[in-house]
């Protein structure tokens, strides 16, 4: 005997569903980020083979 309330049966709540066009966005936003702080590191690591002094601020 399942003990659980009607609306649980499926896998997901409709209101927990995330909404396609914020998926999209925060995704982006998130790739945009990675992209950026991937860059900074690089140049970072690219200075300190140089010899140069690195900062990290």
């Amino acid at each position: 005997m399942n003990y659980l309330p009607q609306q649980y049966y499926v896998y997901y709540p409709a209101q927990y569903q995330p909404q396609f066009w914020q998926a999209i966005v925060a995704g982006a936003i998130d790739i945009a980020i990675m992209v950026a702080i991937g860059a900074w590191a690089l140049s970072l690591v690219k200075k300190a083979f140089r010899g140069e002094e690195v900062e990290l601020r």
